[in-house]
């Protein structure tokens, strides 16, 4: 497993810890009467002190990790081989077996718990393919389990020869269950086929595990005599089994009401059984009774918490938890302005759901429970005149789920993560308003398309791009994104509509990172013809297509552009095959594509992950939650999970290789770590601000590093990594927030040796060395395994059902029917006229044949030439058409030629033979020019026995009458035509049910197909560290979503003094003055978690400013900074006469409204460019990036650069650019856009 994991923003999840005091202290719960069930008798209670039999076997408290892993795995005595257990497991998954006796389920049993992490035989794939085939819903030896699970009789202790053993049977196979590769398979249909066994059976499991716990509590022991097991054991397996069922059964708690009842006993026979274990003597018999108290302790802990998570779903599930509206707030003191927030907040607030003012919610998808909540807004949500539930996000405002509850927390940082996706609505009130005056959206619709901006509730302005013309053009399946629906629509004006197809392509791929982009969000707004406000439907769906396809469709046409989007629901997509079917655009009314700003495929994932994850399941819940107090000053806290009371970091790698020093770290030894401390802070190679920091992160599970800037940020992160990997602690997660800043980390990580066991997710990476540890690249170079010939073949299923999709789409959008589809219809509802068809008269027979090899131009493209198409378009008619018969003699002479020219072009001109005895003529020759056409005509019907030139049809009759004519060679070309369309209709008609079905039916095959190639080719990763650089520019709800369960330290690095993560909505800004003391969505975990106490390490030795520029953030931020000697006498800046200077001037910033980026101020800009030449002459600062101009306003940085393009080269940050691409509108920033477009298309 790769130890270190980096990623841009990530996501997966439970945890938490205490301070280590004694089991009889800690491990106390009354939780019968919080499930509002009857309280259970008490379990018996254990004798006094127990000396344990021979017969039980201790467990190695050495290997301690084992046994408080979140999984199962590490109780698992078999350690059979891969090929032994499928040699032996054979007999009892072929067709129709069946259990002979007891024995054989030992052996079953045995086979299962094989397969473990700690079986040094086994690795992943093996027990990726051995779970394939136990979990496979269509085998057999999922019923084998199921057998086990529902034997009639089971028994813990006095099995006697028709019991079937606890110990070796039942518990082994809920070991399985609970086990790593079962847990945290990819497969997710053979999971729920396995954990649907529990729910099928789950009331005979309960009745099999009160009974037998009862007992083993009784007897004060859970071995059997001939088995030796622990409570550890039994308490952790069943607990993480019981776990695993309720988070993937959403109704598994109300399905069976036994449910709780047995989690309420659980706990008291755990608790009941921590005290006898650790009581001296101990009055339980148990393997780790022998082991020291801290070990117990540790270990107890563990347990607790996984029992803790269970109970909190259960808990949830039952609804014993407050959540009414009304609740009283505790009695904190706070400062009397945050006091009067949330008062204000008190009065003002507006539930969601049912909590809404008059208790309806205020839309379809306004629900209380975020987890039933779509992702993706629907339609009367985006058209919902009442604005959405939003809840403050503050310690102790008013909200429908307690205070200090990650629920709430996942509920607030859900919802408003999720109101960056609701901003597309706004466009539909100019709908709504009157002809006149124009509104924005009819000058838009007027110029071909253009940036909408939108006011809404006096709310700040949203901006997005508007796309009009919008047709469609076919649908085809997609590999990751499912149907995919081609569409055309106008190009916007301006430099996309450039003459030169070089300079169009430039442009868009100027424009690329936020315009039309690969995974963007997509609104259809669909107006029908003559219709009212309440005919409109809005459809959202993602851009499938990349950017090379862009390119491609922008250089083709100035006019149209062709875009892939994926629409999120069927309706869309099921409207537009009706509207491929029936071809009538006029009929299909208005369409406009609305852009929004945001790329959504960047947020789903961790929308996804919030709204599907337990919020048991989330780690250091007791540091990160909404806590009432607001105050974390006071908490403890705890080592990392897998720092074991023995276990020590070993810290010589911190030390300089040529005076070697021998340090190691004990967490959980309070001398230890400040022996570590002091020898970091006077030897290593650490400042002591950085030593305090590393010592600080290594015993806590939660940490912040702030580092001002220049005291070594990423070297302190870089010396914590190679702390972390040189002790064995991984995989581990890293987390930076920007591609460039991941590829600077793990550039370091590669070049100083720390490993090379890396995997890079994300974007792909411009560093060439980095891009060879893609994920990509890497599942490309790997061996083949067994997995990858199952992907193959479910890819194969994908490949040819999207050539089946194809070729069905082909027939809808093609102008024509089958020519087969044709000739059955015929054939079926019009005989007579069908065999008319096929039977022509021989002249014409011969004519085409004599053309039959010719081809027809379609917009399909050119196909050969049927009896059908030469019926339609009347060739026969053609052939017999004599010339113009008003030309003069002299106009007849050259007609005469045309003629015999055009005759000689056309299809069946070598049916006519001058002179059949002349062996010196061939078809292709041509007739003479004294040779007129009636002489050529009337000889050539004479030699097929025609007495005359038969007669051009010029009828012009209606389709009934058309109808009942059986010779359809007697119409005319216009009656053929007209009775054609209507064949066609008629064939279209009939089609558009079958091809429904069709459509749904490859849909669905599609679908099942790619999620079964997903699941095999998605890999499984658990994580024990995640670590977030510049942690203070990462949005909360991304580092929630990231705390996947094994999550078992957090390490946070940045500054929550410098910049806040970047969001689009301004209204939830904390910059915002009206609302952002409510919403603080650019709050970060790191910023927020520092500002209510939680202890964070502070570098205060900068190594990168001269001491004057210091001295302004020393005097106002952080008061304790100190100069490094390498800063403290820099050489001074040539030609000026101070190193640090204002400017303080009267000239006034001009504004083009609220629109920020038109804000500029030419005295500074021209300033500005006069200083940078100055700099220049000095002759020093000559080289890139010897000169930084930093603008405040984007309007400004365009201005200045347009007044230093024409002396100097400028390069501006790509997030500057990207900021500049809603602003085309201002002329400078179009001139910029303009300008790296033609530098572009100048290096093509």
């Amino acid at each position: 497993m790769e130890s270190l994991l980096p990623l841009r923003m990530a996501a997966e999840q439970p945890f938490r810890t205490t301070k280590e005091t004694s089991p009889q202290q800690t491990y106390q719960r009354e939780p019968a009467a919080r499930f509002g069930r009857q309280k259970s008798a008490p379990p018996a209670k254990p004798s006094a002190a127990v000396t344990a039999p021979a017969s039980i076997t201790p467990l190695d408290e050495g290997l301690i990790e084992r046994y408080v892993d979140a999984f199962s795995d590490g109780f698992s005595p078999f350690t059979r081989t891969p090929a032994n257990v499928h040699n032996h497991i054979k007999p009892f998954i072929k067709d129709d077996s069946r259990f002979k006796t007891n024995e054989e389920m030992y052996q079953f049993a045995a086979m299962l718990g094989s397969a473990n992490m700690y079986n040094s035989n086994w690795d992943i794939e093996n027990g990726q393919e051995f779970f394939s085939i136990i979990a496979d819903p269509n085998g057999e030896a999922i019923h084998r389990i199921q057998d086990i699970l529902l034997h009639k009789s089971v028994s813990s202790h006095n099995v006697q020869a028709r019991d079937l053993s606890f110990q070796k049977a039942y518990l082994p196979v809920l070991g399985y269950l609970s086990s790593r590769w079962v847990v945290r398979s990819t497969l997710r249909k053979n999971v729920n086929a396995l954990y649907g066994l529990l729910d099928h059976s789950f009331d005979e499991v309960d009745r099999v595990l009160q009974r037998c716990i009862e007992a083993c509590m009784a007897a004060a022991s859970f071995s059997d005599g001939a088995s030796s097991v622990s409570g550890l054991q039994v308490f952790r397996v069943v607990s993480k089994c019981l776990y695993e069922y309720a988070t993937r059964f959403k109704n598994a708690v109300a399905q069976h009401p036994c449910f709780a009842t047995l989690v309420t006993k659980l706990v008291e026979w755990s608790n009941t059984w921590a005290i006898a274990v650790c009581t001296s003597p101990p009055s339980f018999q148990d393997p780790i009774a022998g082991w020291s108290s801290s070990g117990k302790a540790f270990a107890v802990d563990r347990m607790k918490k996984s029992i803790d998570s269970l109970f909190e779903v259960v808990e949830r599930a039952e609804g014993s938890t407050l959540r009414r509206s009304d609740l009283g707030r505790a009695a904190v003191i706070r400062e009397s302005n945050s006091q009067a927030l949330l008062d204000g907040l008190q009065m003002t607030y507006d539930g969601p759901g049912t909590h809404h003012e008059g208790g309806a919610p205020r839309h379809d998808n306004d629900l209380e429970d975020v987890s039933k909540i779509q992702v993706v807004p629907t339609h009367a949500e985006l058209t919902c005149p009442v604005g959405p539930y939003l809840p403050a996000n503050i310690p102790g405002a008013r909200h429908h789920l307690p205070g200090s509850s990650m629920e709430r927390l996942i509920d607030v940082q859900f919802r408003l993560l999720r109101e960056e996706l609701v901003s597309l609505s706004h466009v539909l009130h100019d709908l709504e308003q009157p002809s006149k005056p124009k509104t924005q959206l009819d000058v838009i619709l007027a110029k071909s398309g253009g940036l909408y901006k939108a006011n809404s509730s006096g709310w700040d302005s949203v901006m997005f791009s508007m796309y009009t013309g919008v047709n469609f053009e076919s649908m085809e399946c997609d590999v990751r994104r499912g149907l995919a629906v081609d569409l055309t629509f106008d190009t916007p004006q301006g430099p996309a509509q450039d003459e030169s197809p070089v300079k169009r392509a430039m442009y868009w791929e100027s424009v690329g990172k936020k315009r039309l982009m690969q995974g963007g969000l997509l609104g259809l707004l669909w107006i029908p013809p003559n219709s009212s406000t309440q005919g409109i439907r809005f459809y959202l769906g993602t851009v499938t297509s990349n950017l090379d396809d862009l390119r491609r469709s922008a250089k083709q046409s100035a006019d149209r552009l062709s875009l892939k989007v994926s629409f999120f629901d069927a309706e869309p997509e099921l409207r537009i095959l009706n509207a491929l079917q029936q071809r009538r655009p006029s009929d299909e009314g208005t369409k406009l594509l609305i852009e929004a700003p945001i790329m959504f495929e960047s947020i789903r994932p961790f929308l996804d992950t919030l709204k599907s994850r337990p919020p048991a399941s989330i780690p250091f819940s007791r540091y990160i939650a909404h806590h009432d107090s607001g105050d974390l000053s006071s908490v403890t806290i705890d080592p990392p999970a897998y720092v074991t009371p023995r276990f020590a970091f070993k810290l010589d790698c911190l030390f300089d290789w040529k005076h070697p020093i021998k340090l190691s770290l004990r967490p959980h030894d309070e001398l230890s770590v400040q022996h570590a401390r002091e020898m970091l802070r006077a030897k290593s190679r650490l400042d002591p601000s950085q030593a305090d920091a590393m010592v600080n992160v290594l015993t806590s599970e939660v940490s912040l590093i702030q580092g001002p800037p220049g005291t070594g940020k990423s070297f302190t992160g870089i010396e914590l990594l190679r702390v972390l990997i040189s002790n064995g602690i991984r995989p581990i997660l890293l987390i930076a927030f920007t591609n460039h800043a991941l590829d600077n980390i793990i550039t370091h990580v590669l070049d100083k040796g720390l490993t090379k066991k890396v995997i890079r997710l994300g974007s792909r990476s411009d560093d060439e060395t980095v891009a060879q540890y893609t994920l990509e690249t890497v599942m490309r170079t790997r061996p083949r395994t067994k997995a990858d010939k199952s992907a193959s073949r479910e890819y194969a299923k994908m490949m040819d059902t999207q050539e089946k999709m194809s070729a069905l789409m082909a027939k809808v959008v093609s102008q024509r029917p089958d020519e087969q589809d044709f000739r059955n219809h015929l054939h079926l509802s019009y005989p007579l006229q069908y065999s008319s068809l096929l039977s022509p008269p021989s002249w014409i027979e011969q004519l085409y044949k004599e053309s039959e090899d010719w081809q027809t131009a379609s917009k399909e493209g050119p196909r050969r030439r049927t009896k059908v198409d030469f019926w339609e378009v009347g060739e026969d008619i053609s052939f017999i058409k004599p010339p113009p018969a008003d030309a003069s003699e002299s106009d007849l002479q050259g007609a005469r030629g045309t003629q015999n020219a055009r005759m000689k072009s056309r299809p069946g001109y070598g049916v006519l033979r001058m002179d059949e005895s002349d062996d010196d003529d061939t078809v292709d020759d041509a007739p003479s020019e004294s040779q007129d056409w009636l002489t050529l005509m009337t000889a050539h019907f004479a030699q097929l026995s025609l007495n005359s030139i038969p007669q051009i049809p010029v009828t012009n009759r209606p389709l009934d009458q058309l109808l009942k004519v059986n010779d359809v060679w007697s119409m005319s070309t216009s009656e053929r035509q007209r009775l054609h369309t209507h064949w066609v209709n008629e064939i279209r008609e009939l089609a558009r049910d079958p091809q429904k079905a069709e459509f749904d039916r490859l849909k669905t095959r599609h679908s099942e197909a790619r999620t079964a190639w997903s699941d095999i080719t998605d890999q499984s990763v658990a994580p024990k560290v995640l670590l977030v650089e510049e942690a203070g520019q990462v949005l909360e709800a991304h580092i929630l979503a990231s705390l996947v369960p094994s999550i078992e330290h957090l390490i946070l690095i940045g500054d929550p003094l410098q910049l806040r993560p970047t969001i689009e909505n301004y209204q939830l800004s904390m910059d915002n003055p009206r609302t952002g003391k409510v919403f603080r969505f650019d709050q970060s975990l790191m910023e927020r978690l520092s500002s209510m106490g939680l202890p964070m390490s502070q570098l205060d030795v900068q190594r990168r400013m001269r001491p004057q520029i210091a001295d302004l953030v020393r005097c106002t931020l952080y008061p304790t900074l100190k100069d490094h000697t390498l800063v403290q006498t820099p050489p001074s800046v040539r030609g000026m006469a101070k190193d640090v200077f204002f400017l303080d001037h009267r000239n006034a910033e001009a504004s083009g409204g609220d629109d920020s980026a038109s804000k500029t101020n030419t005295y500074e800009a021209e300033m500005i460019k006069d200083l940078v030449l100055y700099f220049l002459k000095q002759g020093k600062y000559t080289k890139t990036g010897d000169i930084v101009v930093l603008c405040a306003y984007l309007g400004q940085l365009a201005k200045v650069r347009k007044l230093l393009s024409s002396e100097v080269a400028t390069v501006i940050d790509e997030r500057d650019a990207v900021q500049l691409i809603n602003h085309e509108d201002n002329v400078d920033a179009a001139e910029i856009l303009a300008d790296s477009t033609e530098q572009v298309a100048q290096r093509v």
